[in-house]
């Protein structure tokens, strides 16, 4: 992503030398259609899942959790050891303390049969020094057997069974293994009491990635509910220094004031009312990007800016007696602007919204009202 919070996950650095970092594609979400065959549920969607899709999945579920991780990324592949996905807690990596998460996406539900080879690939990275062991091992599958989710819950029982398999006549079990390699596993296996075994419900995880920017862009529901939108302070932001500027400038072109302050402007009666409706669109279009940012991939409120951006520049480069007379162009430009309505977020933009986004652009200089050719 390109926001700074995705960032901070990604940080590498020499420790982390080998690990890759996780594909994570990202794109304008779509609105879904709103009529045809019925939609499938996000349940439905995640069984017709590939591999890849399915470990990109539980990357973005894992980074939801809240844990204090200091790189979550996908391993899965060849040569994976073991870990599909790994999450570290220390700057160490896989050195150090970390957790893996093991994808498992077949049509039928993981069965004990299935997990004891992932078993031993761990212990095998371990004693090879791939890997330091995991304190815990997730599986991450949509559907865990009932076997399974029983011996899962007694670690006792989960140790007893692997090794009934691992014993067994002929057993597949550690069979391509080096002699020293395979007792050396099965040493450390011994020596575990495998409670950082375990599994998690795929309700429970679904309903947390339904908390991500991630969840509208994989499955195609509706937005929730947008917030209300809060009044503005009755303080200037840092946030609004610039965009405030520029129209303190447009003010005192167009009625020959020297307005130097928020407050002055509030307090004149020629500005007062027409700042008021500016600042209530701004923090409109601001409560639009924090929904946005906590509801979509980022992507999708940037087609938003750029579009109204694209809507309002020639006018903005128009010529004009007054910067002021620049600036009503500008926003009736955006007041017409209809949001494309195949983006997800086009229902919930308002007019307001468009009003303020165009301060938006004035605050990252990409629009400004008093220019010279004007004076």
């Amino acid at each position: 992503m390109a926001e700074a919070e995705e960032a901070a996950h990604e940080e590498e650095g020499p420790v982390f030398e080998g690990i890759p970092v996780p594909s994570s594609p990202s794109q304008v979400v779509l609105a879904p259609p709103m009529q045809g065959a019925p939609l499938l549920t996000a349940k439905q969607y995640l069984y017709t899942y590939s591999d890849v899709q399915w470990e990109e999945f539980t990357v973005e579920w894992v980074r939801a959790l809240g844990h204090p991780y200091v790189l979550v990324t996908r391993m899965g592949g060849a040569g994976d050891r073991g870990a599909d996905v790994a999450a570290c807690l220390t700057r160490q990596g896989t050195n150090g303390e970390w957790h893996c998460y093991q994808c498992k996406h077949y049509q039928d539900a993981l069965q004990p049969a299935d997990a004891w080879p992932e078993i031993v690939k761990i212990f095998v990275a371990k004693v090879l020094g791939v890997y330091e062991l995991p304190t815990r091992y997730i599986f991450v599958a949509p559907k865990i057997g009932s076997y399974l989710t029983r011996y899962l819950a007694n670690p006792a029982t989960l140790k007893a069974e692997f090794f009934k398999a691992w014993n067994k006549a002929n057993s597949k079990l550690g069979a391509e293994l080096e002699a020293g390699v395979r007792a050396a596993v099965e040493a450390l296996a011994d020596a575990n009491d495998f409670s950082m075994f375990e599994a998690r419900n795929i309700d429970w995880i679904v309903e947390l990635h339904r908390t991500t920017p991630h969840h509208a862009r994989r499955f195609p529901t509706p937005l929730g509910r947008r917030p209300a939108v809060e009044r503005p302070p009755s303080e200037q932001g840092a946030q609004e220094a610039v965009y405030v500027q520029k129209l303190l400038a447009a003010y005192n072109e167009k009625y020959g004031l020297q307005l130097q302050t928020l407050q002055e402007a509030r307090a004149h009666a020629r500005t007062q009312q027409h700042l008021v409706r500016q600042r209530e669109a701004f923090y409109s279009a601001e409560a639009l990007r924090v929904f946005a940012r906590e509801s979509v991939p980022y992507e999708t409120y940037e087609a938003v800016e750029t579009d109204l951006f694209e809507a309002v520049i020639e006018a903005e480069e128009c010529e004009y007696g007054l910067g002021y007379e620049r600036l009503t162009a500008v926003l009736e430009a955006a007041v017409h602007h209809q949001p494309n309505p195949a983006n997800i977020l086009a229902p919930v933009i308002t007019v307001r919204d468009r009003k303020g986004l165009c301060h938006h652009l004035a605050n990252d200089g990409q629009l400004t009202w008093c220019k010279e050719e004007s004076q």
